[in-house]
């Protein structure tokens, strides 16, 4: 029988290592459902300009950066990266999701990894949930950003999956 367990690191700060096991949780558990897509899939959209698999992936990837590093720590962001490149072109409000490349699985879970390593990382270093970032018209907190990334990766996690499905459907 299989377990599933959130494992925070009891070293760390007990909030934010909650959120880290269950945006790590989210992610395995999203990844699962969406099984093994062959690009076709990856890179279908079902409308001109609408939400694609690698598209979900990429966007995911790229937020816990702007999140992360340019807008916590004010760092700046190399747009040569395929997550950065990629959502630089993204404008959600007005439904334009660029065609992502046409790469197998593996190689947006490895950007996706790469990121979430980096966004550990950097979540663990900075340690104070109750920082406050000024916004355009609000504060938020640095643990509600790291909620946010949880939020953000189920919601995107789940758009892929349902956008598998039905990809998977229409082929049938």
């Amino acid at each position: 029988m299989q377990r599933y367990e959130l494992s925070p690191d009891p070293a760390g700060n007990g909030q934010l290592e909650t959120l880290l096991a269950c945006i790590n949780d989210g992610t395995r558990e999203w990844r699962e459902y969406l099984e093994e897509p062959p690009i076709e899939a990856i890179v279908w959209q079902p409308y001109p300009n609408g939400p694609s698999i690698g598209g979900q992936i990429l966007h995911i990837a790229s937020c816990e950066v702007y999140w992360l590093q340019l807008f916590v720590a004010g760092l700046g962001v190399d747009l040569s990266e395929p997550d950065m490149a990629y959502d630089s072109t993204l404008d959600q409000d007005n439904h334009h999701w660029p065609t992502p490349p046409s790469q197998p699985l593996s190689w947006y879970f490895e950007i996706q990894d790469r990121r979430r390593a980096e966004s550990v990382a950097f979540i663990r270093s900075h340690g104070d949930p109750s920082a406050v970032y000024p916004r355009r018209d609000c504060e938020v907190t640095f643990g509600w950003i790291v909620a946010h990334l949880v939020e953000h990766d189920s919601y995107h996690g789940g758009q892929a999956v349902l956008l598998n499905e039905m990809w998977k459907k229409l082929r049938a």
